[in-house]
């Protein structure tokens, strides 16, 4: 009903097709905000992995523990 009326009224279609729009430009910025933490992660991990496993040996029982 709702496509129905968005015919006929035409303020309603110009919303409908914006919030529509809005959506795949969302799906767009997802993916993109997606790579680039992952790009960090891996650039973390190559920059300051190496630190963390050295640390091993102040811990307890030479666990790493879970810091989160």
């Amino acid at each position: 009903r709702v496509f129905k009326l968005a015919k006929s009224w035409p303020t309603l279609n110009l919303l409908i097709s914006i919030m529509g729009k809005t959506i795949g430009a969302l799906g767009n910025f997802t993916f993109v905000l997606g790579i680039i933490i992952f790009i960090f992660a891996v650039m973390g991990m190559q920059l300051f992995g190496k630190n963390y496993e050295e640390s091993k040996h102040k811990f307890k029982d030479n666990m790493v523990p879970r810091w989160n």
